[in-house]
């Protein structure tokens, strides 16, 4: 386990203990810190938290303890599906849903619960691609048939549906079933968030965004278009 590893892991489980009545609030850039610690701020007297004990998940975005709670995350509509997503909001949700559509369409028909985006960081794997999904920059399709650790669940077609939906994604998407431990029913965000304070218009995740709406709008394109 590598030093990063371990401090992240040793915030995590001091958030952890913090009291249900101290959850996580948003501070500075976006980035959560129990509510008792951003009240300490400069008015009282107190410094700041500092930078590198933001929590945030293995691809460096910060985690939110909860869901349309203001804290970037939102449960979304994934059109043509009847169901939404629990996504960070933006440029984040344009690509998850992009992949969960292309599925839906192309690999088997989704219903409701069997798309599972934002999950609390307390069930999961803290140090592994799973906790992504604590960002809200990741999604696990059909966790429960595709199980964590399992490979050889999709057919040959399946697969190369998959690699289609990779192709559309570039760098900016990874899928769990090329980890170490594979997790066939995993997309996560592989690029950490920009540093810049304004939009960040040429950041990988929102340039690819920007060609999904695109093809959104354009007729044959886009997902469930057929070729």
């Amino acid at each position: 386990m590598t030093h990063k590893s371990v401090a992240r892991r040793a915030v995590l489980k001091r958030f952890a203990g913090v009291g249900a009545g101290a959850a996580l609030v948003s501070a500075s850039g976006g980035l959560l810190v129990p509510a008792h610690a951003a009240e300490r701020g400069a008015g009282a007297g107190q410094s700041a938290p500092v930078p590198g004990e933001y929590a945030t998940s293995a691809n460096g975005w910060a985690l939110a303890d909860k869901v349309n709670a203001g804290q970037g995350v939102w449960s979304r509509p994934v059109s043509g599906t009847g169901f939404t997503l629990d996504t960070r909001l933006g440029a984040v949700e344009t690509v998850l849903v992009h992949i969960v559509r292309r599925w839906h369409y192309e690999i088997e028909t989704l219903r409701e619960g069997e798309v599972v985006g934002w999950r609390p960081i307390g069930e999961l794997d803290a140090d592994s691609p799973e906790s992504n999904q604590a960002s809200g920059t990741a999604v696990a399709i059909r966790p429960g048939a595709y199980v964590k650790g399992v490979q050889g669940n999709l057919t040959k077609i399946q697969r190369e549906t998959i690699e289609s939906i990779l192709d559309d994604c570039g760098d900016v998407v990874r899928w769990g079933g090329r980890d170490r431990t594979p997790y066939e029913a995993l997309f996560y965000i592989a690029t950490p968030p920009s540093e810049e304070e304004t939009r960040p218009t040429h950041h990988p995740v929102e340039k690819l965004a920007r060609k999904l709406r695109g093809w959104n709008r354009a007729p044959g394109l886009g997902a469930g278009a057929v070729a």
